[in-house]
């Protein structure tokens, strides 16, 4: 979920750009134990912390510790508002001030640990105030990225600066969440920056490989959302007689981010028992700045959608499991506990975020929406509920491992079929880094899917 993909994020930030080697009172971790102040409160501790640091300073260190004091108030700002819903205004003179000293167009500085944590914070945060205020913005795909590239198109004269932000949020995005769309942004991007082939290569290579994941299995359009098809890639087994069991396969990516074909163990554990993989593409954030909920919504149509073409498909109606990893798992075990009865045979939740209003984000981006059981799986729990498997790491740094034992416990309680499959040690993308972990895990979930069928 996004809190605690947000404290990996900081962890990340924190090693990414060293400022604790220059500047130990302004780093990102600094920033989040004030995040409950009040912004005059965290405006006068964060600003003694940047006199007392930069008391002595001078030259490529001063700036260095400048760039910490600006990326500072932009990182306030967003988790004050994360983790309490008070907003700080877009204006806040502060932040504007303090943004002042650090030029965006220094290209001499782009090799310094601080200027380009601040640089990465600038753009997110600028670029979340054209999603809000420019109506383009707010349709089709790849919204973040096309807010990035209007920032920088706007307010970075300084081509080498534009060439490396631009190339950094292209790669970042087509690694989060895949290539849809991205073509056409390379372009945009040469035309705007003047980059080589050379430059642009690595990034046209990448986009070829993912699209080609697309080639050699049906894809179908599930439900049109702005002008845009969400895709079900469908994989039949070979051969298959009469109809068979299905799959509906749910990514993961903290609701931010992820793709399709992003599908660690299950999907095959699943076509090895002849089942139709059905993996679905639905709104996350990144590319629709569209929140959870219409995540929920998109899986809970493709659900639908797999069950009103169930003859097309070749699949039993009565034989749909749905499985997830992560944000995906949480998605999963929500549909298992608040489908009607049928709709759903089984549930495979991989890692999965059990508790989603823990996660600030997410209840931020929910609350006055939706009553908290409609987004909490364990507030649905009840004896009609189907058989659901989970697996989760004990060292789950991401999704507590403690939230699916205790909704593990709640769904036995209440008479539902749960099993766990603990796996000691393990981290929550154990599927991807551990070879034995996912050895175990394939093995107990082939057997819970050979018992769907």
């Amino acid at each position: 979920m996004r809190l605690f993909a947000s404290l990996a994020v900081l962890t990340f930030l924190c090693f990414a750009a060293p400022a604790a080697a220059q500047a130990p009172t302004l780093s990102v971790k600094d920033v989040f134990a004030l995040v409950h102040e009040q912004p005059t409160s965290f405006e006068r501790i964060w600003e003694q912390r940047f006199e007392a640091a930069a008391k002595d300073a001078r030259g490529e260190t001063l700036d260095e510790l400048r760039a910490a004091r600006a990326r500072g108030y932009i990182d306030f700002a967003y988790f004050h508002w994360r983790e309490t819903g008070q907003a700080v205004s877009e204006t806040w003179r502060p932040r504007r001030r303090a943004e002042a000293y650090v030029d965006v167009n220094d290209a001499k500085a782009l090799d310094r640990p601080e200027h380009r944590a601040f640089l990465e914070a600038w753009l997110r945060a600028e670029a979340r105030t054209r999603l809000a205020s420019e109506a383009p913005l707010q349709t089709g795909d790849n919204r973040w990225l096309r807010a990035r590239f209007a920032v920088v198109e706007a307010r970075v004269r300084e081509p080498l600066v534009r060439r490396r932000l631009l190339h950094s949020a292209l790669a970042a995005h087509i690694d989060d969440n895949g290539a849809r769309g991205i073509p056409e942004l390379i372009e945009r991007y040469a035309a705007i920056t003047g980059a080589s082939t050379a430059d642009t290569g690595p990034l046209r290579t990448a986009v070829a490989e993912i699209l080609a994941q697309s080639e050699g299995h049906r894809i179908e359009i599930y439900k049109t959302v702005d002008g845009v098809g969400l895709e079900a890639h469908v994989f039949a087994p070979d051969a298959a007689e009469g109809p068979r069991p299905a799959l509906v396969w749910l990514h993961g990516g903290s609701w931010n981010s992820g793709s399709w074909a992003h599908c660690p163990t299950v999907c095959r554990a699943a076509r090895e028992r002849n089942y139709v993989v059905i993996q679905i593409e639905y709104r996350t954030e990144d590319r629709f700045a569209s929140g959870p909920l219409a995540m929920i919504k998109d899986a809970r149509d493709a659900v639908a959608w797999v069950r009103a073409r169930a003859g097309e498909l070749g699949v039993n109606p009565a034989r749909v499991v749905v499985a997830g990893f992560s944000s995906g798992g949480a998605v999963a075990a929500l549909l298992a506990t608040t489908s009607a009865p049928g709709d759903v045979r089984g549930a495979v939740l991989m890692s999965p975020c059990v508790a989603p209003l823990g996660d600030g984000w997410f209840q931020r981006m929910t609350e006055g929406r939706v009553s908290e059981s409609e987004v909490t799986p364990a507030a649905n729990l009840d004896a009609a509920d189907p058989a659901m498997f989970a697996v989760h790491g004990e060292a789950d740094e991401m999704c507590p491992f403690s939230d699916t034992t205790a909704f593990v416990k709640a769904a036995r309680d209440a008479g539902a079929d749960v099993e766990l499959l603990t796996l000691p040690g393990a981290t929550h993308f154990f599927a991807f880094r551990s070879p034995d972990a996912r050895a175990r895990a394939a093995e107990a979930i082939g057997r819970f899917l050979e018992r769907r069928r």
